[in-house]
């Protein structure tokens, strides 16, 4: 265990710095661009999150799963897997563009003033897919260093683009874009030249078969996960508003600080499992790590709920307090979420990945079931409430399947917990 929280700390700090950055930005952010135009901007990151996902078939899974093994030729999968996700995301991007005015005016309901924010966020779709695709093969390879280096890098390229826009040039949300397009772009470059001995122009498609029956029955779990965090903030914008969206969105930027803990959880957490799981005493491991992840999640928890006020008049203006409500309800959705590779590890091992798409889809059609039911008679507190049933649902269905597979358990009894600093935490901001 020492071994994964080194490794954590050392992958994990970069993609964390981002996310700090990111919040302590919002204060630039939200005194300068109008309620509406964070509305827009987190309606067009929605669908930067959906399109990128499918843009690359999650294709990358397959080859993490198959990086460790034996039998395999490196080189070749690597190589399969990038000429496959380069491929499949500029056909999705280039179709999107020529099509963008029916998304925009029939699908999402997006002004035509936001037009370039949303033609640059497709242009950034294979950019960020393959971005992604050599992240991944870097922490495969621990190259802790340059990983660290590389993303700290494209974070400070993403910042000052961004920042001068929107503040120097006071050209709205699209500098955001726009400095999101030339980070990516710089990573490709500087991953590529790391991982340069794996990338050949070499294809084989027994490779991509792989990777795909690996991957292809996880994405009825990615449209499903989309949909859960989507459709609340598809709902304010339709039955409320789209400056009652960015309200809502600042409150979700908020807690963001869990998916700070989550990426850098992610990082490290297939490389650990698929390396070790056959090594005595991994499960106990396992169950140790589980109860110290809660532990660090009751706390954040807690201080979250304690302060949410606070933090938002500091972070934001005045006319977004009601946030504060919203960011203690979403912290047990999104420490759920967070757990959720604890609870799927005995599928990702076994390769039976339909029931991560079973999970996903019965936890999302919860979610809405209970959207449309209580969201006109509750309000917008409604979204955070059917996200926490979705993802409770999609958690013990995992863990069902997982504990039938590898046989272990994990102390779930830590989440009652989690659920009673959440609701106190809220009870004594309405009371």
């Amino acid at each position: 265990m020492k071994r994964f929280f080194r490794d954590f700390l050392i992958y994990g700090v970069a993609g964390i710095l981002g996310k700090i950055a990111a919040v302590l930005l919002m204060p630039v952010y939200t005194g300068i661009l109008t309620q509406e135009e964070y509305g827009a901007m987190a309606l067009i990151l929605l669908c930067y999150g959906v399109i990128s996902l499918f843009a690359s078939l999650n294709i990358h899974s397959g080859i993490a799963r198959d990086y460790y093994e034996q039998d395999i030729q490196r080189t070749g999968l690597v190589s399969t897997g990038f000429i496959s996700i380069l491929t499949i995301s500029l056909t999705v991007a280039v179709l999107l563009v020529c099509s963008r005015h029916f998304w925009m005016d029939s699908v999402i309901g997006l002004d035509r003033k936001y037009e370039w924010a949303f033609v640059v966020m497709l242009c950034s779709v294979p950019f960020g897919s393959l971005q992604s695709y050599l992240f991944l093969l870097t922490r495969f390879r621990k190259k802790a260093l340059l990983y660290a280096i590389g993303t700290l890098s494209s974070l400070f390229i993403r910042l000052g683009i961004s920042i001068y826009g929107v503040v120097c040039l006071r050209a709205g949300i699209v500098s955001i874009f726009v400095g999101g397009l030339c980070a990516e772009l710089f990573s490709i470059i500087f991953f590529g030249i790391i991982n340069r001995e794996h990338l050949r122009l070499t294809f084989q498609w027994d490779y991509l078969k792989r990777a795909l029956l690996y991957a292809a029955p996880t994405l009825p779990a990615i449209l499903a996960g989309w949909l859960d965090t989507s459709v609340g903030q598809v709902l304010i914008n339709k039955f409320f508003s789209t400056e009652e969206l960015g309200i809502y969105a600042v409150a979700v930027s908020l807690a963001s600080v869990f998916t700070l803990i989550s990426e850098a959880f992610n990082n490290i957490w297939s490389p650990y499992l698929f390396e070790n799981y056959r090594r005595d005493g991994f499960w106990r491991e396992v169950r140790r790590l589980f109860t110290v992840v809660v532990i660090v999640l009751v706390a954040i928890s807690a201080l979250l709920s304690l302060l949410s006020k606070p933090i938002v008049l500091i972070l934001s203006t005045p006319a977004y307090i009601d946030a504060a409500r919203y960011l203690t309800l979403l912290c047990l959705p999104m420490c759920l979420y967070l757990l959720f590779p604890f609870a799927s590890a005995g599928v990702s091992i076994s390769r039976d990945t339909k029931h991560i798409g079973i999970a996903y889809v019965c936890g999302t059609a919860m979610n809405l079931l209970l959207l449309f039911l209580s969201i006109r008679h509750i309000g917008i507190v409604a979204v955070p409430l059917c996200l926490t049933v979705s993802r409770l649902t999609a958690y013990l269905y995992l863990y069902s399947v997982s504990r039938r597979k590898t046989a272990y358990r994990l102390p779930n009894v830590l989440l009652l917990l989690l659920a009673v600093v959440v609701i106190c935490g809220y009870l004594l901001q309405v009371g």
